[in-house]
């Protein structure tokens, strides 16, 4: 269960990133992202590419149970009953996502992202990550054009492609919906999914900043059995 775990939280956000334009399949943009593991203790920044000056791309710093995350703004503490994965213990995504997008539009869309820290609670049954998505110029020229709630309406229109997505991969989804959140002390708009994993209810809520620069950060919390996924949200606070 807890690879089907990962692997939804992964379709998750593609979902978002792949469907937010009306499904186009889109060129990946020039760049690529070389060493993500960052020294102890330091954090490593990824060289734009963006034509316009804008915020440098940085990976966030895990030190103990403190996830800081410049780039995206936010950081939080955990307690020793989560157990978190640092950038380099994450780099290999599951072989089997492409699978899962296979006979759908996607299957064949470049996919350039890496998830930065990842953290789960096995007695509360609660999960958590960090990822980071490249954004082409051109996408961002059409994400300029969105707001929020109107990014998810646009992924919510490609239900029925997403939802035979994560039933290649034995997980069935009841139902997604925008949800009004509060996440830093700001009103938010997030992609609410209910869904279940071996007949085990799974209930996502995800974030997604895609005006910080050529990388997008989608952050994703999930809760097994019960909604406790708001619950995570006050776990965050604002960085410089």
């Amino acid at each position: 269960m807890k690879q089907q775990t990962k692997i939804l939280a992964l379709l998750l956000a593609l979902a978002l990133l792949l469907c937010a334009c009306g499904g186009e399949s889109k060129a990946p943009a020039s760049g690529q992202v070389e060493t993500l593991a960052p020294a102890s203790g330091q954090v490593e920044t990824l060289a734009p590419t963006g034509a316009a000056e804008e915020k440098d791309v940085s990976m966030g710093l895990l030190e103990g149970g403190t996830y800081t995350n410049a780039y995206a703004g936010f950081g939080f503490t955990l307690d020793e009953s989560w157990t978190i994965y640092p950038a380099e213990a994450l780099q290999e995504l599951p072989e089997n996502v492409r699978e899962m997008f296979a006979g759908t539009e996607y299957e064949n869309v470049e996919i350039n992202q890496f998830t930065d820290v990842m953290a789960e609670n096995a007695d509360a049954l609660l999960t958590m990550n960090v990822l980071y998505q490249k954004v082409s110029l051109q996408e961002r020229l059409a994400y300029a054009v969105l707001e929020e709630s109107d990014l998810i309406d646009a992924t919510l229109e490609q239900y029925d492609t997403l939802v035979q997505a994560y039933a290649n991969g034995g997980i069935t989804v009841q139902s997604m919906e925008k949800k009004n959140v509060t996440f830093l002390g700001e009103e938010r708009v997030a992609l609410y999914t209910v869904a279940s994993v071996q007949d085990v209810p799974y209930y996502i809520l995800q974030i997604y900043d895609y005006d910080l620069g050529e990388y997008a950060i989608i952050t994703t919390f999930g809760s097994y059995l019960e909604d406790n996924t708001e619950s995570m949200l006050e776990l965050f606070y604002t960085v410089e």
